[in-house]
Protein backbone atom coordinates (compact mmCIF):
# COMPACT_ATOMS: atom_id res chain seq x y z
CA UNK A 1 0.00 0.00 0.00
CA UNK A 2 1.42 3.37 -0.98
CA UNK A 3 1.57 6.46 1.19
CA UNK A 4 -1.17 8.08 -0.86
CA UNK A 5 -3.40 5.04 -0.44
CA UNK A 6 -2.81 5.02 3.31
CA UNK A 7 -3.70 8.67 3.52
CA UNK A 8 -6.88 8.09 1.58
CA UNK A 9 -7.95 5.24 3.87
CA UNK A 10 -7.16 7.29 6.98
CA UNK A 11 -9.07 10.24 5.59
CA UNK A 12 -12.01 7.95 4.86
CA UNK A 13 -11.93 6.62 8.43
CA UNK A 14 -11.81 10.15 9.79
CA UNK A 15 -14.81 11.07 7.65
CA UNK A 16 -16.68 8.03 8.90
CA UNK A 17 -15.81 8.87 12.50
CA UNK A 18 -16.85 12.48 11.97
CA UNK A 19 -20.15 11.44 10.41
CA UNK A 20 -20.71 8.99 13.28
CA UNK A 21 -20.11 11.67 15.91
CA UNK A 22 -22.27 14.10 13.99
CA UNK A 23 -25.09 11.57 13.92
CA UNK A 24 -24.80 11.17 17.69
CA UNK A 25 -25.22 14.85 18.44
CA UNK A 26 -27.73 15.75 15.75
CA UNK A 27 -31.07 16.30 17.49
CA UNK A 28 -34.11 14.40 16.36
CA UNK A 29 -36.65 16.87 15.01
CA UNK A 30 -40.16 15.91 16.06
CA UNK A 31 -42.77 16.56 13.39
CA UNK A 32 -46.11 17.88 14.62
CA UNK A 33 -49.13 16.48 12.77
CA UNK A 34 -51.18 19.63 13.54
CA UNK A 35 -54.65 18.17 13.86
CA UNK A 36 -56.40 14.92 13.10
CA UNK A 37 -58.62 12.51 15.02
CA UNK A 38 -56.02 11.62 17.65
CA UNK A 39 -55.28 15.29 18.24
CA UNK A 40 -58.89 16.23 18.89
CA UNK A 41 -59.49 13.16 21.05
CA UNK A 42 -56.45 14.12 23.11
CA UNK A 43 -57.86 17.61 23.50
CA UNK A 44 -61.20 16.12 24.56
CA UNK A 45 -59.47 13.98 27.17
CA UNK A 46 -57.53 16.98 28.46
CA UNK A 47 -60.79 18.91 28.88
CA UNK A 48 -62.13 16.10 31.07
CA UNK A 49 -59.14 15.96 33.39
CA UNK A 50 -59.66 17.12 36.93
CA UNK A 51 -57.08 19.76 37.76
CA UNK A 52 -60.16 21.95 38.18
CA UNK A 53 -60.69 20.22 41.53
CA UNK A 54 -58.02 22.48 42.99
CA UNK A 55 -60.11 25.49 41.93
CA UNK A 56 -62.91 24.33 44.21
CA UNK A 57 -60.81 24.68 47.36
CA UNK A 58 -62.59 27.93 48.21
CA UNK A 59 -65.61 25.77 49.08
CA UNK A 60 -63.49 23.69 51.44
CA UNK A 61 -61.80 26.79 52.94
CA UNK A 62 -65.18 28.24 53.88
CA UNK A 63 -66.54 24.95 55.27
CA UNK A 64 -63.36 24.09 57.15
CA UNK A 65 -63.00 27.58 58.68
CA UNK A 66 -66.60 27.70 59.91
CA UNK A 67 -67.26 24.05 60.85
CA UNK A 68 -65.04 21.05 60.10
CA UNK A 69 -61.69 22.61 61.19
CA UNK A 70 -63.02 25.60 63.11
CA UNK A 71 -60.40 25.18 65.85
CA UNK A 72 -57.66 26.06 63.35
CA UNK A 73 -56.77 29.43 61.81
CA UNK A 74 -57.58 30.46 58.23
CA UNK A 75 -53.86 30.57 57.52
CA UNK A 76 -53.34 26.98 58.68
CA UNK A 77 -56.32 25.78 56.65
CA UNK A 78 -55.03 27.65 53.59
CA UNK A 79 -51.85 25.55 53.73
CA UNK A 80 -53.93 22.58 52.55
CA UNK A 81 -54.96 24.32 49.35
CA UNK A 82 -51.65 26.09 48.80
CA UNK A 83 -49.71 22.82 49.05
CA UNK A 84 -52.11 21.40 46.45
CA UNK A 85 -51.27 24.24 44.08
CA UNK A 86 -47.55 23.97 44.85
CA UNK A 87 -47.45 20.26 44.09
CA UNK A 88 -49.60 20.78 40.99
CA UNK A 89 -46.89 23.04 39.60
CA UNK A 90 -43.67 21.71 41.12
CA UNK A 91 -44.26 18.09 40.14
CA UNK A 92 -44.53 19.32 36.59
CA UNK A 93 -40.71 19.16 36.51
CA UNK A 94 -40.46 15.34 36.73
CA UNK A 95 -43.82 15.01 34.96
CA UNK A 96 -42.58 17.06 32.02
CA UNK A 97 -39.33 15.09 32.01
CA UNK A 98 -41.06 11.72 31.75
CA UNK A 99 -43.46 13.06 29.11
CA UNK A 100 -40.50 14.21 27.01
CA UNK A 101 -39.03 10.70 27.44
CA UNK A 102 -42.17 9.17 25.93
CA UNK A 103 -43.74 7.78 29.15
CA UNK A 104 -46.93 9.77 28.86
CA UNK A 105 -49.42 6.95 29.46
CA UNK A 106 -47.61 5.59 32.52
CA UNK A 107 -47.67 9.02 34.15
CA UNK A 108 -51.37 9.43 33.35
CA UNK A 109 -52.41 6.10 34.85
CA UNK A 110 -50.41 6.51 38.06
CA UNK A 111 -51.58 10.08 38.61
CA UNK A 112 -55.22 9.19 37.95
CA UNK A 113 -55.19 6.31 40.44
CA UNK A 114 -53.59 8.44 43.15
CA UNK A 115 -56.10 11.26 42.61
CA UNK A 116 -59.13 9.06 43.19
CA UNK A 117 -57.56 7.27 46.17
CA UNK A 118 -56.67 10.60 47.80
CA UNK A 119 -60.24 11.85 47.54
CA UNK A 120 -61.59 8.64 49.06
CA UNK A 121 -59.03 8.89 51.88
CA UNK A 122 -60.01 12.50 52.67
CA UNK A 123 -63.64 11.44 53.07
CA UNK A 124 -62.62 9.37 56.13
CA UNK A 125 -60.96 12.31 57.93
CA UNK A 126 -62.28 13.23 61.37
CA UNK A 127 -63.46 16.74 62.41
CA UNK A 128 -60.75 19.05 63.79
CA UNK A 129 -58.02 16.62 62.67
CA UNK A 130 -56.13 19.03 60.42
CA UNK A 131 -53.26 16.67 59.68
CA UNK A 132 -55.62 14.05 58.21
CA UNK A 133 -57.00 16.52 55.68
CA UNK A 134 -53.53 17.92 55.02
CA UNK A 135 -52.07 14.49 54.22
CA UNK A 136 -54.94 13.24 52.05
CA UNK A 137 -56.16 16.41 50.39
CA UNK A 138 -53.01 18.55 50.52
CA UNK A 139 -50.21 16.04 49.91
CA UNK A 140 -52.08 13.17 48.22
CA UNK A 141 -54.39 15.13 45.94
CA UNK A 142 -51.68 17.70 45.23
CA UNK A 143 -49.22 15.00 44.19
CA UNK A 144 -51.82 13.43 41.90
CA UNK A 145 -52.81 16.59 40.05
CA UNK A 146 -49.15 17.65 39.90
CA UNK A 147 -48.26 14.37 38.23
CA UNK A 148 -50.97 14.86 35.62
CA UNK A 149 -50.91 18.58 34.92
CA UNK A 150 -47.87 19.29 32.73
CA UNK A 151 -47.94 16.03 30.72
CA UNK A 152 -51.63 16.46 29.90
CA UNK A 153 -51.07 20.07 28.85
CA UNK A 154 -47.73 19.65 27.10
CA UNK A 155 -48.91 16.68 25.03
CA UNK A 156 -51.14 19.06 23.06
CA UNK A 157 -47.97 20.49 21.54
CA UNK A 158 -47.30 17.06 20.04
CA UNK A 159 -50.57 17.31 18.10
CA UNK A 160 -51.06 21.01 17.32
CA UNK A 161 -48.80 23.68 15.86
CA UNK A 162 -50.66 26.38 13.91
CA UNK A 163 -53.69 26.07 16.22
CA UNK A 164 -51.72 25.33 19.39
CA UNK A 165 -52.87 28.42 21.28
CA UNK A 166 -56.52 27.72 20.43
CA UNK A 167 -56.12 24.10 21.55
CA UNK A 168 -54.62 25.17 24.86
CA UNK A 169 -57.41 27.68 25.35
CA UNK A 170 -60.05 24.99 24.75
CA UNK A 171 -58.18 22.70 27.14
CA UNK A 172 -58.25 25.43 29.75
CA UNK A 173 -61.98 25.80 29.26
CA UNK A 174 -62.37 22.22 30.44
CA UNK A 175 -60.67 23.18 33.68
CA UNK A 176 -63.07 26.10 34.13
CA UNK A 177 -66.07 23.91 33.31
CA UNK A 178 -64.99 21.50 36.02
CA UNK A 179 -64.36 24.45 38.29
CA UNK A 180 -68.00 25.33 37.75
CA UNK A 181 -69.26 21.77 38.35
CA UNK A 182 -67.35 20.82 41.50
CA UNK A 183 -68.17 23.87 43.67
CA UNK A 184 -71.89 23.49 42.91
CA UNK A 185 -71.77 19.75 43.63
CA UNK A 186 -69.74 20.14 46.83
CA UNK A 187 -71.72 23.08 48.24
CA UNK A 188 -75.02 21.31 47.65
CA UNK A 189 -73.91 17.89 48.91
CA UNK A 190 -71.91 19.03 51.95
CA UNK A 191 -74.83 21.03 53.34
CA UNK A 192 -77.49 18.49 52.41
CA UNK A 193 -78.82 16.69 55.52
CA UNK A 194 -79.08 13.44 53.58
CA UNK A 195 -75.54 13.53 52.15
CA UNK A 196 -73.06 15.49 54.27
CA UNK A 197 -69.32 16.04 53.98
CA UNK A 198 -68.11 12.45 53.67
CA UNK A 199 -70.42 11.38 50.88
CA UNK A 200 -70.04 14.72 49.13
CA UNK A 201 -66.31 14.03 48.77
CA UNK A 202 -66.95 10.42 47.71
CA UNK A 203 -69.47 11.48 45.05
CA UNK A 204 -66.92 13.93 43.67
CA UNK A 205 -64.38 11.08 43.65
CA UNK A 206 -66.71 8.88 41.57
CA UNK A 207 -67.31 11.72 39.09
CA UNK A 208 -63.56 12.24 38.89
CA UNK A 209 -62.95 8.53 38.31
CA UNK A 210 -65.37 8.47 35.36
CA UNK A 211 -63.74 11.50 33.74
CA UNK A 212 -60.23 10.11 34.20
CA UNK A 213 -61.14 6.74 32.69
CA UNK A 214 -62.35 8.50 29.55
CA UNK A 215 -59.30 10.77 29.47
CA UNK A 216 -56.84 7.89 29.73
CA UNK A 217 -58.68 6.00 27.01
CA UNK A 218 -58.65 8.77 24.39
CA UNK A 219 -55.45 10.75 25.04
CA UNK A 220 -52.29 9.89 23.10
CA UNK A 221 -48.82 11.15 22.29
CA UNK A 222 -46.92 11.10 19.01
CA UNK A 223 -43.56 11.20 20.78
CA UNK A 224 -41.96 7.72 20.94
CA UNK A 225 -40.18 6.47 24.05
CA UNK A 226 -36.52 7.52 24.07
CA UNK A 227 -33.83 5.06 25.10
CA UNK A 228 -30.68 7.17 25.23
CA UNK A 229 -30.44 6.42 28.93
CA UNK A 230 -30.12 9.96 30.33
CA UNK A 231 -30.60 10.16 34.07
CA UNK A 232 -32.42 12.92 35.91
CA UNK A 233 -29.01 14.25 36.96
CA UNK A 234 -27.94 14.52 33.34
CA UNK A 235 -31.28 16.08 32.50
CA UNK A 236 -30.69 18.69 35.22
CA UNK A 237 -27.59 19.82 33.31
CA UNK A 238 -29.81 20.14 30.26
CA UNK A 239 -32.26 22.27 32.25
CA UNK A 240 -29.45 24.65 33.18
CA UNK A 241 -29.44 25.71 29.55
CA UNK A 242 -32.92 27.14 30.15
CA UNK A 243 -31.53 29.48 32.78
CA UNK A 244 -29.06 30.88 30.29
CA UNK A 245 -32.09 32.13 28.37
CA UNK A 246 -32.71 35.59 29.81
CA UNK A 247 -36.22 35.86 28.40
CA UNK A 248 -37.10 32.55 30.05
CA UNK A 249 -35.69 33.76 33.38
CA UNK A 250 -37.82 36.92 33.20
CA UNK A 251 -40.91 34.86 32.44
CA UNK A 252 -40.23 32.42 35.28
CA UNK A 253 -39.60 35.19 37.84
CA UNK A 254 -42.83 36.91 36.81
CA UNK A 255 -44.83 33.69 37.15
CA UNK A 256 -43.43 33.15 40.67
CA UNK A 257 -44.54 36.60 41.83
CA UNK A 258 -47.85 36.32 39.99
CA UNK A 259 -48.80 33.02 41.64
CA UNK A 260 -48.18 34.40 45.14
CA UNK A 261 -51.32 36.52 44.86
CA UNK A 262 -53.36 35.11 41.99
CA UNK A 263 -55.22 32.50 44.09
CA UNK A 264 -56.35 34.88 46.85
CA UNK A 265 -59.91 35.39 45.48
CA UNK A 266 -60.18 31.69 44.55
CA UNK A 267 -59.45 30.68 48.14
CA UNK A 268 -61.19 33.45 50.07
CA UNK A 269 -64.07 34.88 48.01
CA UNK A 270 -66.73 32.56 49.45
CA UNK A 271 -65.44 33.20 52.98
CA UNK A 272 -65.58 36.94 52.23
CA UNK A 273 -69.23 36.56 51.24
CA UNK A 274 -70.29 34.57 54.29
CA UNK A 275 -68.34 36.82 56.70
CA UNK A 276 -70.25 39.86 55.38
CA UNK A 277 -73.65 38.26 55.88
CA UNK A 278 -74.39 37.44 52.24
CA UNK A 279 -77.13 34.81 52.14
CA UNK A 280 -75.90 31.24 51.96
CA UNK A 281 -77.30 30.47 48.49
CA UNK A 282 -75.59 33.47 46.90
CA UNK A 283 -72.34 32.86 48.79
CA UNK A 284 -72.25 29.25 47.61
CA UNK A 285 -72.38 30.41 43.99
CA UNK A 286 -69.36 32.73 44.21
CA UNK A 287 -66.66 30.16 43.39
CA UNK A 288 -68.80 28.58 40.68
CA UNK A 289 -69.38 31.99 39.07
CA UNK A 290 -65.67 32.84 39.31
CA UNK A 291 -64.69 29.58 37.61
CA UNK A 292 -67.51 29.89 35.08
CA UNK A 293 -66.26 33.31 34.01
CA UNK A 294 -62.81 31.76 33.72
CA UNK A 295 -64.27 29.45 31.06
CA UNK A 296 -64.59 32.42 28.69
CA UNK A 297 -61.33 33.95 29.86
CA UNK A 298 -59.43 30.81 28.93
CA UNK A 299 -60.95 30.55 25.44
CA UNK A 300 -61.49 34.03 23.99
CA UNK A 301 -57.94 35.46 24.33
CA UNK A 302 -56.43 32.31 22.83
CA UNK A 303 -58.57 32.68 19.71
CA UNK A 304 -56.67 35.82 18.73
CA UNK A 305 -53.32 35.41 20.49
CA UNK A 306 -51.64 34.19 17.29
CA UNK A 307 -52.58 37.54 15.70
CA UNK A 308 -52.03 39.94 18.59
CA UNK A 309 -49.12 38.28 20.35
CA UNK A 310 -49.15 36.97 23.89
CA UNK A 311 -47.53 40.03 25.51
CA UNK A 312 -50.23 42.41 24.25
CA UNK A 313 -52.84 40.41 26.15
CA UNK A 314 -50.93 39.38 29.27
CA UNK A 315 -50.05 42.91 30.32
CA UNK A 316 -53.57 44.45 30.47
CA UNK A 317 -55.02 41.27 31.99
CA UNK A 318 -52.42 41.39 34.77
CA UNK A 319 -53.06 45.07 35.50
CA UNK A 320 -56.84 44.49 35.64
CA UNK A 321 -56.45 41.50 37.98
CA UNK A 322 -54.32 43.57 40.32
CA UNK A 323 -56.91 46.34 40.33
CA UNK A 324 -59.75 43.91 41.04
CA UNK A 325 -57.92 42.46 44.04
CA UNK A 326 -57.48 45.99 45.41
CA UNK A 327 -61.21 46.52 44.82
CA UNK A 328 -61.72 43.48 47.07
CA UNK A 329 -61.14 45.86 50.00
CA UNK A 330 -64.29 47.89 49.42
CA UNK A 331 -66.88 45.21 48.59
CA UNK A 332 -69.26 44.09 51.33
CA UNK A 333 -72.48 43.04 49.58
CA UNK A 334 -73.69 40.37 47.18
CA UNK A 335 -73.67 42.60 44.09
CA UNK A 336 -70.07 43.68 44.61
CA UNK A 337 -68.85 40.17 45.37
CA UNK A 338 -70.53 38.73 42.28
CA UNK A 339 -69.10 41.52 40.12
CA UNK A 340 -65.60 40.72 41.37
CA UNK A 341 -66.26 37.01 40.79
CA UNK A 342 -67.23 37.54 37.14
CA UNK A 343 -64.50 40.03 36.22
CA UNK A 344 -61.68 38.40 38.16
CA UNK A 345 -62.63 34.94 36.94
CA UNK A 346 -62.43 36.09 33.32
CA UNK A 347 -59.11 37.94 33.51
CA UNK A 348 -57.39 35.47 35.84
CA UNK A 349 -58.48 32.66 33.52
CA UNK A 350 -57.00 34.58 30.61
CA UNK A 351 -53.66 34.96 32.39
CA UNK A 352 -53.43 31.27 33.27
CA UNK A 353 -54.32 30.16 29.74
CA UNK A 354 -51.84 32.61 28.17
CA UNK A 355 -48.90 31.34 30.20
CA UNK A 356 -48.68 28.20 28.06
CA UNK A 357 -48.49 30.09 24.73
CA UNK A 358 -45.96 32.43 26.34
CA UNK A 359 -43.66 29.53 27.21
CA UNK A 360 -44.30 27.92 23.83
CA UNK A 361 -43.28 31.12 22.02
CA UNK A 362 -40.06 31.12 24.06
CA UNK A 363 -39.28 27.52 23.04
CA UNK A 364 -37.77 26.64 19.69
CA UNK A 365 -37.58 22.85 20.14
CA UNK A 366 -40.94 21.12 20.67
CA UNK A 367 -39.24 18.31 22.62
CA UNK A 368 -38.26 20.87 25.30
CA UNK A 369 -41.78 22.13 25.94
CA UNK A 370 -42.59 19.68 28.73
CA UNK A 371 -39.39 20.43 30.63
CA UNK A 372 -39.61 24.20 30.15
CA UNK A 373 -43.23 24.31 31.29
CA UNK A 374 -42.40 22.06 34.23
CA UNK A 375 -39.52 24.20 35.48
CA UNK A 376 -41.34 27.52 35.05
CA UNK A 377 -44.63 26.46 36.59
CA UNK A 378 -42.78 24.49 39.28
CA UNK A 379 -40.97 27.63 40.41
CA UNK A 380 -44.19 29.62 40.12
CA UNK A 381 -45.91 27.05 42.33
CA UNK A 382 -43.61 28.03 45.19
CA UNK A 383 -45.27 31.43 45.10
CA UNK A 384 -48.69 29.75 45.09
CA UNK A 385 -47.71 27.74 48.17
CA UNK A 386 -46.55 30.82 50.09
CA UNK A 387 -49.24 33.32 49.05
CA UNK A 388 -52.56 31.97 50.45
CA UNK A 389 -51.21 31.14 53.96
CA UNK A 390 -49.58 34.57 54.16
CA UNK A 391 -52.92 36.08 53.13
CA UNK A 392 -54.65 34.03 55.82
CA UNK A 393 -52.17 35.22 58.44
CA UNK A 394 -52.74 38.83 57.39
CA UNK A 395 -56.50 38.26 57.44
CA UNK A 396 -56.52 37.02 61.08
CA UNK A 397 -59.58 35.72 62.88
CA UNK A 398 -61.02 39.24 62.88
CA UNK A 399 -61.24 39.23 59.05
CA UNK A 400 -59.22 42.37 58.30
CA UNK A 401 -59.57 42.15 54.52
CA UNK A 402 -57.48 45.11 53.35
CA UNK A 403 -54.16 43.61 54.45
CA UNK A 404 -54.25 40.39 52.36
CA UNK A 405 -55.83 42.31 49.46
CA UNK A 406 -52.90 44.73 49.30
CA UNK A 407 -50.38 41.88 49.57
CA UNK A 408 -52.06 39.86 46.81
CA UNK A 409 -52.99 42.78 44.57
CA UNK A 410 -49.38 43.75 43.96
CA UNK A 411 -48.35 40.37 42.55
CA UNK A 412 -50.29 40.35 39.22
CA UNK A 413 -48.77 43.73 38.44
CA UNK A 414 -45.38 42.00 38.20
CA UNK A 415 -46.38 40.75 34.77
CA UNK A 416 -46.77 44.36 33.63
CA UNK A 417 -43.02 44.79 34.15
CA UNK A 418 -42.24 41.71 32.08
CA UNK A 419 -42.24 43.43 28.68
CA UNK A 420 -39.54 46.06 29.37
CA UNK A 421 -37.36 43.38 30.96
CA UNK A 422 -37.70 41.16 27.91
CA UNK A 423 -37.03 44.15 25.65
CA UNK A 424 -33.54 44.40 27.14
CA UNK A 425 -32.77 40.80 26.26
CA UNK A 426 -30.70 40.55 23.11
CA UNK A 427 -31.27 36.81 22.85
CA UNK A 428 -35.02 37.33 22.41
CA UNK A 429 -34.34 40.01 19.81
CA UNK A 430 -32.30 37.48 17.89
CA UNK A 431 -35.00 34.88 18.25
CA UNK A 432 -37.52 37.23 16.65
CA UNK A 433 -35.01 37.99 13.86
CA UNK A 434 -35.18 41.74 14.52
CA UNK A 435 -31.78 42.42 16.05
CA UNK A 436 -31.43 45.55 13.91
CA UNK A 437 -34.86 46.99 14.70
CA UNK A 438 -35.08 50.02 16.96
CA UNK A 439 -38.83 50.30 17.50
CA UNK A 440 -40.78 48.29 20.06
CA UNK A 441 -43.73 47.22 17.92
CA UNK A 442 -42.29 43.69 17.76
CA UNK A 443 -43.13 43.17 21.43
CA UNK A 444 -46.80 42.92 20.61
CA UNK A 445 -46.44 40.44 17.77
CA UNK A 446 -46.25 36.66 18.00
CA UNK A 447 -43.14 34.61 17.35
CA UNK A 448 -42.35 33.75 13.76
Amino acid sequence: MTVSETTTVDDGREELNYDSEKAKVTPIVHQVADGGTKAWLTLLGRCGQCFCYVNSFGVYEDYYAREFLSNHSSSKIAWIGSVQVFLLGSLGIPGGYFMDRGHFHTVMILGSALLVLSLIASSFAQPQQWYQIFLSQGIGLGTAVGTLYIPALGVLSHHFKARRSIAMGIAGSGVSAGGLLYPILLNYAIHSPSIGFRWAVRISAFVTLALLVVANAVMSTTLPARTDGKTLGQQAKYWRVFFGDKAYICATASVFILYSGLYFPTFYLQLKATSHGVDRTTAFWTIAVLNGAGLFGRILPNLIVDKTGVWAQLTPCAVICGGLIFAFIGINNAAGIMTIAVLYGFFAGAIISLLSPMLTFLTRDVTEIGARMGVCIGIGAMGAMIGPPVSGELLTGSYIWWRPAVFSGVSPLSLASHIPLVACDHTLLARYHIRERTDVDWLFRPAA
